[in-house]
């Protein structure tokens, strides 16, 4: 069997359903696929159209996974340079594919190739691809054009400066001739259209080619002029592209009245009409696309897309878009909003010439006549609910309420709409001020009945919604306090069903107002409407929109929570109630958050009674299976819950449940947990932190986290956060088991971070040492003689060696056998005198008062110890700690006695709360001292040397030790090498025991 025979039999195995064939065809694929000439095999078998097109299809599948793999150059097992010649000479050699799903393919492949061979080095590639599409054959022609459309979306992707100046060069190769082709195409289509008897397939083709020469165009255009404004053709295209517009909405209502007449409803007519529609937009997408990357070469262009957009969507042209005042085209009118929102927010074009022309042609197109039109026009028509909104508000309210948000009005008309009149309000506000009170005062003129009309009540909720969009430039213009309470408030207690477009308005538009100006004193009033806006006998979608109000509403500086407290337990009942009834994922993620946003907000002024919530939470987690997002809210609330309470919930199969989602959540075993994690650590942090005694269960969730700590350094602070809850919590239950492995991973881990990643796990270190030195000292071992070597060799960056420095510190101060058993191991003979002598030299580096202490106690420490490289750098240490002491000591005004500032009491708690936040202990946005983790906190800290030792009585009794040691007159010799200044400083401390030194009498 030959090797081609054998690899189409392979594929034909590989086509198949059965996997005792499929599995053995796809294995020997994948071994062929690294073999010379196994590619060049399989552009033969998709070229040849005598082969069953299945078979076709999957080579050309196959080949187009190996040009991704193997074609670039330097590719492991790469395709190598003859077999490359050949098949892009067999890739040109026929462009008369008949399947249109392999044609697209071979085209894909093609532009890929192009990615790797460019036109320079794929030199017959564009010539060939010109040739075929100015061939006779229709097939060939078309054929062409889409290989050359995927040859140009490639290049167009790519943004080296190589790359682009190729790209430059091609468009001036190509342009002219594709501007051609896609005027020739659209005008023989408009011919097609014209003849009474030609094939609509005939026409559909033609406007095919148009749409793909157009696609090419839009590309060479967009990226391959850097001033398109010096371009004849390209502006020409511009000038063109207006009036062919026009003539193709002429030409859609010709082929919508043609079908009409015809009473022709098959598939064919009506897809004619949509690839038009198509067309259409395709070409406004073009014009909004140009303006936004090439502004100054639209410069000429802007008086004209004023005009051609209003008259197509305000005036002239309406009658091309609307049939009884409903719009048939809304993808055109969302460009045509979007064109001119771009022009009018539009500030960055190249010249002052050319914004002054911009400015001008706004004047001279916005005059107040016109805007007043305009206005109406949005007010009338497009803020009017349609038959369709309505529809979706009955069968969907979910989905009717949701906030879509984002770019969703570049895609939906009532989005845009809206977008374009808040810009076109921004720019005109006070023309545009003045015809909205007109409205507003219409509004209030029509009094609500229940025989009001809907058409009445339609323009109502249109003028409301112009009014909430605006609110930003209104709060001085209007009293919307008196509206509120002398109108809209009245309006709300309407409640038969056609009335609920009213009251989802209302209550949108006061959550709106809250945000600018509304009293404090009607507050009570916007709560008790939300309250019984949000019972379930009312609508859905009003219910849902009272309670993104009543968040609003509490989501603001001026709320004041004791106005709240009579409302808290029923809206949490009546949002409770709303979660249970909702179904969307989305919805209740929105609930939830409504939800948690209260607990928060209220618990910091009352205990919240969120009993059924938290046993509803369990059930809600279980329904989320498929749903992460929602999961998370869940979290999220869970963790609110937490703070309200100032506790774990006490229900042991609460508490379960909250271990199970900690567990699942941070488990990188588990699929969900890239979804989940970020939440899943908060809440982790907040149960230890307001967990009283350390359980084996709360224990053995530290099961997840040394492949947390390995898997990146992207959650690490909150990893390490987590351990040092839980070192406060129990050190003596956490420590022995999981101490060991964790300091291991994170030493690990410091030979590839940067120096904030090295800095954050030795101040994690740092805080171990703090908390439990006894058996941090003993797990950090290993690694202090990396500590001394790093600082001994002053490798690292200065805030790393601070870092190191306050290590040696606390080592020195808990356990100097440790410190010397270390500088032995370093080999070196002068590490002690080196490592003091940086010590000195950088200690002025320190500004935060209780680091620089804590390294004063250290120099404090050394002063015990008897070695000649201490008395060598006598001088210096006493300067440092006296430094110190005059940065650290206040001195009461009255008496002069002096105190240690940072010497902690229990009296003191304001100072307590400083040191914590200081050390990062606490999170400065939630500062409780009734958490058990705080008390935890200020019992380490009131337990630290730093906040214990005084450090003048420290430093006295090492040099009453020191004189002890080697005798008054060595000391006495000592103290003489110290600067006079520095030792009267130091008097004022400590007794220095010496006699009368030069220049110097001791007191």
């Amino acid at each position: 069997m030959s090797a081609e025979s054998a690899v189409y039999e392979a594929l034909m195995y590989a086509c198949s359903q059965d996997a005792a064939m499929l599995k053995p065809a796809e294995q020997k694929l994948a071994e062929w696929e690294i073999q010379p000439g196994f590619h060049l095999t399989l552009v033969k078998i998709f070229s040849d159209q005598t082969l069953d097109a299945n078979v076709r299809w999957m080579a050309s599948l196959y080949f187009k996974n190996g040009v991704l793999k193997y074609w670039r150059k330097n590719a492991p097992n790469g395709i190598a340079p003859e077999e490359k010649e050949e098949i892009r000479k067999q890739l040109l050699l026929k462009f008369n594919e008949p399947v249109q799903q392999i044609a697209v393919q071979i085209a894909v492949l093609i532009g890929n190739i192009s990615r790797h061979d460019g036109p320079l080095e794929w030199q017959e590639l564009v010539p060939t691809l010109v040739k075929a599409v100015q061939s006779d054959d229709p097939l060939i022609q078309y054929r062409g054009l889409l290989v050359l459309l995927h040859v140009v979306k490639v290049l167009y992707t790519k943004r080296l400066q190589r790359d682009r100046q190729q790209f430059e060069m091609l468009t001036r190769t190509l342009y002219d001739f594709v501007l051609n082709l896609w005027d020739g195409f659209t005008q023989l289509f408009f011919t097609n259209i014209c003849e009474q008897n030609c094939a609509l397939d005939v026409c559909a083709t033609n406007l095919e080619k148009a749409t793909i020469s157009l696609r090419i165009l839009k590309k060479l255009t967009l990226m391959g002029f850097t001033a398109p404004q010096q371009s004849e053709s390209c502006m020409m295209l511009l000038r063109v592209a207006f009036q062919r517009l026009k003539d193709l909405l002429e030409c859609r209502l010709r082929v919508k009245r043609l079908l009409q007449q015809q009473q022709q409803t098959g598939g064919s007519e009506r897809d004619l009409n949509l690839k038009v529609e198509k067309f259409i937009v395709k070409h406004m997408k073009f014009l909004n696309l140009f303006y936004e990357q090439h502004p100054a070469g639209f410069v000429d262009f802007v008086p004209t897309a004023f005009e051609f957009c209003f008259n197509y969507v305000f005036h002239e042209g309406t009658n091309m878009i609307f049939e009884d005042n409903v719009i048939t085209f809304p993808n055109f009118a969302i460009q045509c909003l979007s064109l001119l929102k771009g022009i009018l927010s539009q500030n960055t074009v190249y010249t002052e010439q050319a914004k002054e022309r911009i400015n001008s042609a706004k004047v001279d197109f916005f005059t107040p006549e016109r805007l007043s039109y305009i206005f109406e026009k949005i007010i009338v028509h497009y803020f009017l609910l349609t038959p369709e909104e309505f529809e979706l508000w009955d069968t969907d309210p979910e989905a009717y309420t949701s906030d879509e948000g984002g770019d969703s009005w570049k895609y939906n008309l009532r989005s845009c709409a809206e977008a374009f009149y808040m810009t076109l309000f921004q720019k005109y506000t006070p023309t545009l001020i003045v015809e909205l009170q007109k409205y507003i005062s219409k509004s209030q003129s029509i009094a609500l009945t229940e025989n009001t009309g809907i058409n009445d009540l339609l323009m109502k909720d249109s003028i409301y919604n112009a009014t909430g969009l605006a609110v930003f430039s209104l709060f001085d213009e209007i009293n919307f306090d008196e509206w509120f309470s002398q109108q809209l408030l009245g309006e709300l207690k309407f409640k038969s069903q056609k009335f609920r477009i009213i009251r989802k308005r209302i209550i949108w538009l006061v959550g709106r107002w809250t945000g600018v100006r509304f009293s404090r004193s009607l507050r009570p009033q916007v709560y008790q409407a939300c309250l019984e806006l949000l019972h379930p006998s009312e609508d859905l979608a009003v219910r849902l929109t009272a309670s993104k109000t009543l968040r609003s509403i509490m989501d603001d500086f001026e709320f004041v929570a004791e106005q709240f407290v009579e409302f808290l337990e029923p809206a949490i009942a009546l949002l409770f109630a709303l979660l249970k009834e909702a179904v969307e994922c989305e919805t209740k993620m929105t609930v939830l958050h409504v939800m948690s946003f209260i607990i928060e907000k209220m618990s910091l002024s009352i205990r919240i009674d969120v009993h059924n919530l938290v046993l509803y939470l369990p059930l809600l987690w279980e329904e989320s299976r498929e749903h992460n997002m929602l999961r998370c809210a869940i979290i999220s609330t869970l963790l609110q819950i937490i703070k309200a309470l100032y506790e774990i919930p006490s229900s042991e199969s609460i508490v379960t449940f909250i271990y199970q989602i900690i567990q699942m959540s941070t488990n990188v075993n588990e699929e969900s947990h890239v979804y989940l994690l970020e939440e899943g650590l908060e809440l982790w942090v907040a149960v230890v932190h307001y967990s009283r005694t350390m359980t084996p269960e709360l224990l053995s969730l530290c099961e997840n986290l040394i492949p947390l700590i390995q898997q990146s350094s992207t959650n690490m602070h909150m990893c390490l956060a987590i351990v040092q809850a839980y070192v406060f919590l129990n050190a003596e239950a956490f420590l022995p088991r999981y101490g060991s492995e964790i300091v291991k991973v994170c030493q690990y881990l410091l030979t590839d971070l940067r120096a904030e990643g090295v800095v954050l796990i030795n101040r994690f270190f740092l805080t171990l040492l703090q908390a439990a030195p006894k058996y941090a000292i003993e797990l950090l071992r290993p690694y202090l003689l990396d500590v001394f070597r790093h600082y001994y060799q002053q490798t690292d960056f200065p805030q790393v060696l601070q870092v190191y420095l306050q290590i040696l510190s606390r080592v020195l101060i808990n356990d100097q056998v440790t410190f010397s058993c270390v500088l032995g191991e370093m080999g070196v003979q002068d590490a002690l005198e080196r490592i003091v002598t940086r010590w000195l030299d950088g200690m002025h580096l320190v500004t935060r008062l209780d680091e620089k202490k804590l390294l004063a106690l250290g120099l404090c420490s050394l002063l015990g110890v008897s070695n000649d490289v201490i008395y060598d750098n006598f001088a210096g240490i006493l300067t440092n700690i006296t430094e110190t002491l005059n940065d650290i000591t206040n001195e009461d005004e009255q008496t002069g006695a002096k105190a240690d500032s940072l010497v902690l009491s229990d009296e003191n708690q304001d100072d307590i709360c400083v040191t914590l936040l200081g050390y990062g202990f606490v999170d400065p946005d939630v500062v409780h001292d009734e958490t058990p983790h705080y008390g935890r906190c200020r019992s380490i800290c009131m337990r630290d040397p730093t906040h214990v030792i005084v450090l003048k009585d420290y430093l006295q009794n090492q040099l009453v030790v020191m004189k002890n040691t080697i005798g008054a007159d060595r000391y006495q010799g000592l103290m003489s090498t110290v600067s006079l200044n520095t030792l009267q400083e130091m008097s004022e401390f400590v007794e220095l025991g010496v006699e009368q030194l030069a220049g110097f009498a001791v007191q």
